[in-house]
């Protein structure tokens, strides 16, 4: 969970790619892509930047389904834009 800041219930990143395009085609993936992590993000796109939050809304702290959200994003990343990492 490399670049992530981790607040007490929340996990922020922002990621940085070329174009506003390629960020909203992140953006878009993500937001279809997470239903099976029973949590949804809050995705920001400002130009070519997306800013991505994952807070618990229902516990105290972050916990596994967060941190395995978070996973994903950066997995989708990866393979969809490996020259942003």
């Amino acid at each position: 969970m490399s670049g992530w800041q981790r607040e007490p219930n929340t996990l922020r990143r922002e990621f940085a790619f070329r174009d506003y395009d390629e960020a909203k085609d992140f953006a878009d993936y993500i937001a279809e892509h997470v239903d099976d992590y029973h949590r949804h993000p809050d995705l920001a796109i400002t130009r070519n930047r997306v800013r991505v939050v994952i807070e618990n809304l229902h516990h105290a702290g972050i916990t596994l389904a967060e941190e395995r959200l978070a996973a994903k994003v950066d997995a989708v990343l990866a393979e969809r834009h490996p020259h942003v990492i």
